[in-house]
């Protein structure tokens, strides 16, 4: 028994300047467009939601979730993109959501997390004691009020085997966040490996250049060493949720998708 299919949804983004990928790339001073993302796997057993996007009130008031540094991150969201839209492109709403894996707890990724108060949502437990109380490098991108409510937290130390059928299996992958985890998805094509941020872009994970946003250097280069020997022996797609040339590298949902 297998997933049906995996459908990857462009949720809006942001302009970011490209020290964020790399502080020594060398357009820093450029901003680029930054794509957010979602996706859903169609599993016979429930359909799985890895991360939920952005708040939609960022769209049009977004001092309201991130107060003076709104301005740093130009966000672009349309009403389109609000996780109740994006679910129905694929004849989904919230409600059919069964579970919801959670990367981690940034304000791009866990801005869905209140139309989902029905599902389970499984984070790391150090991801969620690091969101609840963040260093002073981060504060700024964690939006207490996206997960500070009452949600169904299924908390996991290390992997994870959602169905226990080796199909969809959570792998922790810290660096970016304390307890940052991706989502191992073994299709019948073939596997695909759901990194979110544990690279922003797969170029510079391949030449080891750091981002600009992490909480651990080496713990990111450890993560980023386990990515390659997953990808080298399941003969893994890596997709990261922030590469910039999603239009091109990306089937796109509701016309395409992984199967």
């Amino acid at each position: 028994m297998s997933p049906a299919r995996l459908c990857a949804l462009h949720c809006g983004g942001d302009m970011m300047d490209m020290a964020a990928f790399d502080p020594f790339d060398p357009h820093v001073g450029t901003k680029v467009y930054n794509p957010y993302f979602f996706y859903v796997i169609q599993h016979p057993r429930g359909n799985v939601l890895f991360d939920s996007g952005a708040h939609p009130d960022l769209g049009t008031d977004p001092r309201s979730r991130l107060g003076d540094a709104a301005a740093d991150f130009g966000v672009r969201l349309s009403p389109t993109d609000h996780i109740e839209r994006r679910l129905a492109t694929i004849g989904l709403a919230p409600r059919d959501i069964d579970v919801v894996v959670q990367s981690h707890l940034h304000f791009d990724h866990a801005g869905g997390l209140a139309w989902l108060s029905h599902a389970p949502i499984l984070v790391q437990r150090e991801e969620l004691a690091f969101a609840r109380n963040p260093p002073v490098y981060q504060r700024l991108i964690y939006v207490q009020r996206d997960f500070d409510m009452d949600l169904d937290w299924r908390e996991l130390d290390g992997e994870h085997d959602v169905f226990d059928d080796g199909r969809l299996v959570v792998i922790p992958t810290p660096g970016h966040t304390r307890g940052h985890q991706s989502l191992l998805v073994r299709l019948d094509g073939g596997t695909v490996f759901l990194l979110a941020d544990a690279a922003y872009l797969l170029g510079k994970m391949r030449s080891r250049s750091l981002p600009g946003v992490l909480w651990s250097p080496d713990a990111m280069i450890e993560s980023w060493d386990r990515i390659e020997q997953i990808e080298r022996d399941e003969h893994a797609r890596l997709m990261t949720t922030h590469e910039l040339d999603f239009q091109t590298s990306v089937k796109l949902a509701p016309d395409d998708f992984y199967e």
